[in-house]
């Protein structure tokens, strides 16, 4: 059978029978695949460590024709991101952008950038950004390549620059006004100056210039708030990894009492 290789991000795996690996993938030419390891948990010479969630790997694929599921035939390791594996925040937080990045890796326009944005961020986490700043700027990054960005130019029934209180729309995706707000249909979520404003700059970033921005407490807890009720009603489910990472960051917010 002929092979492709193709660049790697693993998503997620799972025993299939007594000896194959049921493995998830992200690519930047197919987006999000499933293939068959087979033998993967006896064979260390053609999967060497390289089998890991959120791992950067090259797979060699052969093609299956008619079939569903792609003939994973090796591995290759390319690199581990091993910070991630000895602090919990750090891996919360990869869970929840590869998840999100596999959710969202369908348009064959947006694949490759999915992939490189989802890349980044790992890279970073890895190598000492803070992920509480980091998440939700990278999540809004995800969703405005996905099709999915909320709008936060403007307010957008009147197209104004809204001032104190804020409010988003839930259903529409959108920043609406101090006026305006009164007339909308919830659920709608209250947003701070500030958080509205580090929102709206991400949007606009590269992934270099992304992981310098800093989400002070506040700003990021209405952030991601405001973009897991968006997940939630848009793509019509929550996240599997997001109690992860609430379990996590609860352990770090201090008690008040």
């Amino acid at each position: 059978m002929p092979e492709c290789q193709t660049p790697a991000i693993v998503l997620s795996v799972r025993d299939l029978g007594e000896a194959d690996l049921l493995v998830t993938f992200l690519t930047p030419g197919q987006g999000r695949v499933t293939g068959v390891a087979k033998h993967a948990k006896k064979s260390r010479r053609r999967f060497p460590h390289c089998l890991e969630p959120l791992s950067r790997v090259d797979f060699f694929l052969s093609s299956r024709p008619g079939r569903e599921l792609e003939f994973i035939h090796k591995g290759e390791l390319v690199r581990l991101f091993p910070t991630l594996r000895r602090d919990l925040k750090r891996l919360a937080a990869a869970a929840v952008l590869g998840e999100l990045a596999g959710l969202l890796a369908a348009p064959p326009e947006a694949t490759r950038r999915i992939f490189s944005t989802l890349e980044a961020a790992l890279e970073r986490l890895d190598t000492g950004a803070p992920p509480d700043s980091l998440l939700p700027g990278f999540m809004l990054r995800l969703l405005t390549l996905g099709g999915y960005g909320p709008r936060l130019e403007a307010c957008i029934s009147c197209s104004g620059e809204p001032g104190a209180p804020l409010y988003f729309s839930v259903p529409r995706g959108a920043i609406l006004c101090s006026q305006c707000y009164r007339e909308a249909a919830g659920p709608l979520l209250a947003l701070s100056p500030g958080a509205w404003k580090l929102l709206r700059l991400a949007q606009g970033l590269e992934p270099e210039k992304l992981s310098r921005l800093r989400f002070p407490g506040p700003q990021r807890d209405q952030s991601l708030a405001l973009l897991q009720a968006f997940l939630r009603h848009h793509l019509g489910r929550r996240l599997k990894s997001w109690p992860f990472w609430d379990k996590v960051a609860a352990k770090e917010t201090p008690n008040p009492g």
